[in-house]
This record gives structure tokens, C-alpha cells and sequence, in this order.
């Protein structure tokens, strides 16, 4: 996952003295003059405007090929451009604000402490579904380092995954010379021993074009390890008829999920009428694992993977793809209910209460919507859309309604 930067600070208008306002003007109509047939100037006097000064004109060339000079020239002289569509019209808005974007230097060794931690519980929940017939007779046997190594399959294979993920998103941000931060990844010794990973963008993205190749990066290079590694899994993985008597987890279907156990045995699983299933080993469990949060990443919403895609390829109108996925996610929630499932029995095949959790980090710390990149204009080449739209399709074969429950 990558966020972009939050916060950025920027000079307020009133603090810039009106003769330098209007110097700038002129400095900007000078600096553009090639490139923008500009039609008006307006001196912004309130931060409605946003903007130090506006210019609203018709650009003679495509933005992606003027807009990055612009940027350095004016990032020299302290003042960051935003370029926008004027709403109505052929013409275009160049906002110029003062201050620029200040990438902070960040702590490696914060990235190393977190990722050594979540190795170690990644091992810890690795250990305690070996399939190498230990025996763990008291809890201390649990830290006993000879036993938590037995997890490296599952650790290796998870941590595999989300490594590439994220340094996908990495190296195609410093391709684009957007300053970036290494990896986080988040340790958490329940369940699936993390939290996942995530990188921070740390100043504004230049323009859409790059904001897709950053955002897209990431779960391709993902699925290029977490695919073979499931189909390896997969057939190394037994099929029974689960113990009797025994609580146990049963992980969710995908569209691909589903399609790969059928290519690998030949039959559905799990089988309703012979009850066999899929016996997970630690590396089916941890590329399941690691397909299932390339699906959440690719959620169509804010700044999550799914969001910068669907931004990068329809601006504004990405809103309502945003409400579309939310609004699914919420009726999904909903169909867990337990009255509702009483009601309509159907319901538990779609229905997890863990979508309220996902609703929540989206109103709370997500956000629905995505931000512009600076260049708002530059729109995404046939390439890029159409890779575009296989990220959606990924998104929709790799999708789990019901990513777990307990049987």
C-alpha cells in the first residue's frame, strides 16, 4: 500500500505583499508563455482561490510534457503549480501556491526494527500451523527458538510477497523521482502474524500518469511471487476430509482461488458432498494470504492501490466508483448480521463482519476520496488504461466476500 503526503504546508496568501504577487504574475505568464495561451490572470486575494495567482488559458502542448518544467522552475523559486481542468470549457487552470513540499528525512532503522519484529511473528503463526509433526507440549515451547523456526515457510512466503509489493510501489516512485519512504511493515503474532506493509510517499505526485505507475507497481509486482507460490502450495498441500470434533479455519474463495484448486485437483473444494478440503501447508496459507491482501489493496477507495488506479484512470468520476465499492462493502457487512442471516440463510456466503472494521479505517483513516496530483490535466495514455483496467479485473478475481470463518 502507498499513501501520498498528507499535511503539506504552504505559505498563505495573505503573507505574500501584493507587489510580489503581481510580479509573480508576470513571472509565471513569461515562464508559460510558450506552452499556454493564457486568456486571464486573476490575483487571488483569499484562499478560496486557491492560489497565490490563477491563470486560465489553452495549453498548445499535451501537460505531461510541459508540466514537469513548470514544476522545477517555479519548486526554485518556492512556489508549487497545481494544473486543473476549467470546468465548462477547453481551457485549463494554473494555480500557483507559495511554499513547496519539503520531503522530511526518515529513520531506516525504524523500517529494520519493524521488519525484524514481523519476521518473528510471522514465525510465531508459521510454528503453530507446521506441518512437521512437532509437538508443543507447554506454552514456553512456543518461544523456544528451535521451535519457532519451523515457521520460516510460512514466514519466508508472506514476507516474500509483501516485500515485493511494496518495493514495486518503491522503485517505480524513485523511477518517477518522487521521494519515497522504505517499506513499514506492521508485526502482529495473531491470526497472520501482520498487519501487512506499506510505504509513504512524502511529497505531492506530479501528475496522474505517475500516480498510476506508482499505484499499480506495487500488486503487480506482488502477484508475479504470490502466484506461483500458490499453485506451488497448492500441490503441495493435501486434500481430506477435515477431523471431526475440531474447530477449525476455512479460508475464503476467490474467483482465482476457486479456479486454482480446480486446476490443481481436478475438483471444487472445499466439496460439499464428500466434505474434503484443502489441508493448507505454510506456504498455500501465507501466498493465500498474500492474495488476499493484494485484493484488499486494490479496493477502489482513497488512497489504497485500487484507489490510485481507478483515479489515475477517471479523475473526479472515480467518486463514483468510490461509493460503488463502499456501498458493496457495507452491504456485505450488513449480510453478516446474525438476525439477517437467521432470516436468509444465503447470507453467509457473502456476509463477514470484519467489512465494518474496513468501513471504518475508510471514513477514519483512509478516506473515500482520492486527492489530485498536482497535474490534474494529464490524462493516461491507451497502455496505461488498458493495464488499468486488468488491475480491475485482477481486483475482481482475487476479491473474498468472506475472507474467513470458523466451522
Amino acid at each position: 500500500m502507498s499513501e501520498q503526503a498528507r499535511g503539506t504546508r504552504f505559505l498563505p496568501f495573505h503573507d505574500i505583499p501584493a507587489n510580489e504577487a503581481q510580479a509573480l504574475a508576470e513571472e509565471v505568464r513569461t515562464l508559460v508563455a510558450a506552452d499556454l495561451v493564457v486568456e486571464s490572470t486573476q490575483l487571488a486575494r483569499d484562499q478560496r482561490s486557491q492560489g497565490a495567482i490563477v491563470l486560465r488559458g489553452r495549453l498548445l502542448r499535451p501537460s505531461h510534457e510541459v508540466f514537469p518544467h513548470w514544476l522545477a522552475a517555479l519548486n526554485k523559486r518556492g512556489y508549487t503549480p497545481l494544473l486543473r481542468p476549467d470546468p465548462g470549457g477547453e481551457q485549463v487552470a494554473l494555480h500557483v501556491l507559495a511554499g513547496v513540499a519539503m520531503p522530511q528525512a526518515s529513520n531506516p532503522w525504524i523500517n529494520l526494527v519493524l521488519f525484524i519484529l514481523t519476521f518473528i511473528s510471522t514465525l510465531f503463526v508459521g510454528m503453530q500451523s507446521s506441518d512437521s509433526g512437532a509437538v508443543l507440549n507447554t506454552t514456553s515451547d512456543l518461544f523456544l527458538p528451535q521451535n519457532l523456526i519451523r515457521g520460516w515457510p510460512f514466514a519466508v512466503t508472506l514476507l516474500g510477497i509483501l516485500a515485493a509489493h511494496e518495493f514495486g510501489h518503491y522503485f517505480a516512485a524513485r523511477y518517477h523521482k518522487v521521494a519515497v519512504t522504505l517499506p513499514y511493515f506492521l508485526p502482529m503474532p495473531l491470526t497472520f502474524g501482520t498487519l501487512g506493509a506499506f510505504i509513504r510517499l512524502k511529497e505531492p505526485v506530479p501528475d496522474r500518469r505517475k500516480l498510476f505507475d506508482i499505484g499499480v507497481a506495487g500488486p503487480l509486482a506482488g502477484l508475479l511471487l504470490a502466484v506461483p507460490l500458490l499453485f506451488y502450495g497448492l500441490s503441495t498441500s493435501p486434500v481430506q476430509v477435515p477431523a471431526s470434533g475440531l474447530s477449525y479455519m476455512v479460508e475464503g474463495n476467490s474467483i482465482f482461488y476457486y479456479t486454482a484448486k480446480v486446476l490443481i485437483f481436478g475438483k471444487a473444494l472445499p466439496n460439499a458432498i464428500t466434505g474434503e478440503d484443502v489441508m493448507m501447508n505454510q506456504v498455500n496459507f501465507a501466498a493465500w494470504i498474500g492474495l488476499l491482501v493484494t485484493a484488499l489493496n486494490l479496493l477502489p477507495v482513497g488512497q489504497l492501490d485500487g484507489g490510485h488506479t481507478v483515479f489515475a484512470l477517471f479523475g473526479e468520476k472515480a467518486r463514483y466508483v468510490n461509493r460503488g465499492a463502499i456501498g458493496l462493502l457495507a452491504l456485505f457487512a450488513i449480510a453478516s448480521l446474525p438476525p439477517l442471516q437467521r432470516l436468509l440463510p444465503v447470507l453467509q456466503t457473502v456476509g463477514f463482519e470484519g467489512w465494518f472494521v474496513w468501513l471504518a479505517l475508510i471514513f477514519l483513516l483512509i478516506g473515500p476520496y482520492h486527492p489530485p496530483a498536482l497535474d490534474d490535466v494529464t490524462t493516461l495514455d491507451a497502455k496505461r488504461r488498458w493495464i488499468g483496467y486488468a488491475v480491475i479485473l485482477i481486483f475482481i478475481l482475487t476479491f473474498v466476500p468472506v475472507p474467513m470463518r470458523v466451522i
